[in-house]
């Protein structure tokens, strides 16, 4: 971004303090200070220091409508409405969450996973073991499994890995942490990789196991998504829209999806990083509500207002937009840049 773009993005930046330490104490429901007994008092703060912010991203989007959800002054903007305290526990531990999960969330292309296999064979042509940690009910972990004579699956969640295919012969699906993976052997592994959940672990430790299980010439590689656009103005404008209402229920480390994880550095010289991948694809209202409804901030929402249709809702703007084109058509397309992070541990 340059010229009067990038003038006006910085004087929006500007304007909306994020250059400024006094906004942040003045927004940021850390530095309330409540007496005893003030927790309403605390809580319509909270919601009003939220709705200002939210007021200055509708008012950026609006100013700027070239920028997206994904942009620096956004992204700065959404860190103030995010919540420290989102209980991770409780993501995804629902099994209809989960099995909803595994149903609609976009499917990596195999050009992603071609491009990390082609990555390892640079410094180990041996494929014998892989293990994809926060691998949810499998889909990253079965388009790696052609590619790998084994290969592991490990997530927190129980009902996630409850909905894994148990139909292919070289993939295993366990339960366990990032950081800790007792059952498999040190410097055995020859790829150890994440997706998204990588926002979610605790990364400097993930890093150190990942270090431990692989083998020298071994690779790690962090991949995945940002938010999506799609190519109808229209309905890419409900989708901004829908997700900075969202921005709350995000536990505040999700922000690193949004950015795409530009702050990580994988701990290995020459480590290298892919923006050059597209996935896109074709959906109808009723397969994109499904889709939101997959995700943890949608159900989050969902549940502290439960009188509220917010999916149904976009589905009738959704559905509007396409029957008022007049195109007879009934689907469109939905965009995701992909990212990918890539690293070799060092041979002695």
């Amino acid at each position: 971004m340059d010229g009067p773009v990038a003038t006006r993005h910085s004087e929006l930046v500007r304007n909306a303090g994020l250059c400024s330490g006094q906004w942040r104490c003045r927004f940021d429901h850390r530095y309330l200070r409540p007496e005893p007994g003030d927790q309403r008092l605390v809580l319509a703060r909270l919601n009003q220091c939220h709705e200002k912010t939210r007021n200055k991203l509708i008012l950026l989007n609006a100013s700027c409508p070239s920028l997206t959800i994904m942009d620096p002054a956004h992204v700065a903007l959404a860190r103030q409405m995010m919540s420290d305290t989102v209980d991770k526990t409780k993501m995804y531990v629902d099994m209809d969450q989960s099995k909803a999960y595994a149903e609609h969330r976009p499917r990596y292309t195999d050009e992603l996973f071609k491009t990390i296999v082609d990555y390892c064979k640079e410094t180990n042509p041996n494929l014998n073991l892989a293990v994809d940690v926060g691998c949810g009910p499998g889909m990253s972990t079965t388009g790696f499994a052609k590619y790998f004579k084994k290969i592991i699956g490990v997530d927190v969640s129980e009902t996630q890995v409850a909905c894994a295919p148990k139909d292919i012969p070289n993939c295993e699906f366990k339960v366990g942490y990032s950081d800790k993976l007792p059952f498999i052997k040190s410097g055995t592994v020859d790829l150890f990789c994440t997706g998204e959940s990588f926002n979610l672990m605790p990364q400097k430790e993930t890093f150190a196991e990942a270090d431990r299980v692989l083998r020298p010439g071994g690779t790690i590689a962090i991949f995945g998504y940002d938010l999506p656009q799609s190519d109808n103005p229209e309905i890419n404008a409900v989708i901004q829209k829908m997700y900075l209402t969202m921005i709350p229920y995000w536990p505040k480390e999700s922000t690193q999806i949004f950015d795409k994880f530009a702050s990580v550095e994988i701990p290995y010289p020459g480590w290298i990083r892919n923006d050059s991948l597209k996935l896109t694809i074709t959906v109808d209202p009723k397969t994109y509500m499904g889709m939101l409804r997959s995700t943890w901030p949608v159900v989050a929402y969902s549940k502290e207002h439960p009188s509220e249709d917010f999916v149904g809702q976009i589905y009738e703007q959704v559905q509007e937009i396409l029957t008022k084109s007049g195109s007879g058509k009934q689907t469109f397309d939905i965009s995701y840049n992909l990212f990918i992070l890539m690293g070799h541990k060092p041979k002695p």
